[in-house]
């Protein structure tokens, strides 16, 4: 699912929170497209490169998980497809961390209020509505368009090892048995990329096994029943809120609540969830008639 809710804050850089999952095809589409309020030739990709870069990987800053702020919760964590939600932001520098605009969600958000005063001859927000339609656009047609889904399992590998990495247990040997479920989830992420490259495009039987592997690989870290107590809608264990801020994703979150109440026991238990999830996700990358290998 892409969403495009309050997709225009600013006119600087897109700004995009996604499913690891969709972080390759992301950056397949930003080349493609050209950049709004910038000189012609300069992409999406291009601009994001140079203002919102990561300096350790080389590549464009995105934040991995949706939380649940916006139409994409449900999606997120009850249903699990892999998600995105896209923007046109401001610059964070010169104007701070911004919530939202004034009228946000109140009854004069209406078209009269962008005509009258924020951008009467619509000059300005044309460039930023075309290049997110066409950035929608191109991830539309690179998903739908090749007979095995761009989804990239391998980016799921690395984002678990940052989300734990994240993690702070005054005892660091608690994160043991998620570390090695992590380990065997990276090497059976990467098996299946390699079977990736000897499938018979010609077999249909074959391609819909693979793509139904990938489609199932993010439904698997539903936990059915959340996160217990008042936050069993929270079902997504590698990205979701933690209890002290129900809006925005975190990496681990209910590890995260638990180290943050100091209780090693019940560390373990969430622990002992996570890799039981992370091992259960590992399994649908597994070939169907080599299961157990």
């Amino acid at each position: 699912m892409i969403t495009l809710l309050m997709f225009k804050k600013g006119n600087y850089t897109i700004n995009i929170d996604t499913s690891p999952l969709l972080f390759d095809i992301i950056l397949q589409a930003a080349k493609m497209v050209p950049s709004a309020y910038d000189p012609p030739g300069v992409t999406v990709y291009d601009k994001w490169m140079n203002v919102n870069r990561n300096n350790v990987t080389n590549e464009p800053k995105m934040r991995y998980g949706l939380g649940s702020g916006s139409d994409y919760y449900g999606f997120d964590q009850l249903i699990g497809s892999s998600n995105m939600d896209m923007r046109y932001t401001y610059n964070f520098a010169d104007y701070g961390n911004l919530d939202s605009y004034p009228l946000y969600h109140t009854s004069y958000e209406v078209f009269s209020m962008m005509k009258s005063f924020i951008d009467p001859d619509f000059e300005y927000i044309d460039q930023a509505h075309r290049t997110i339609g066409q950035l929608w656009g191109v991830l539309t047609l690179l998903l739908s368009e090749t007979p095995v889904l761009q989804f990239n399992v391998t980016r799921y590998a690395t984002a678990l090892i940052q989300a734990m990495n994240t993690l702070k247990p005054t005892d660091p040997t608690l994160l043991d048995p998620l570390r090695n479920a992590i380990n065997d989830f990276g090497k059976t992420a990467q098996d299946f990329v390699a079977r990736s490259k000897l499938l018979d495009y010609e077999n249909p039987y074959e391609i819909r096994a693979y793509n139904d592997q990938l489609l199932q690989l993010e439904r698997a870290f539903l936990n059915p029943l959340g996160q217990g107590g008042d936050y069993t809608d929270f079902k997504h264990i590698i990205y979701a809120p933690v209890k002290i801020n129900k809006y925005a994703a975190d990496g681990f979150p209910a590890i995260s609540d638990a180290i943050v109440s100091g209780n090693s026991t019940e560390i373990e238990y969430q622990v002992a969830i996570a890799t039981y999830f992370i091992r259960g996700a590992l399994s649908t990358l597994k070939e169907f008639n080599n299961f157990f290998s």
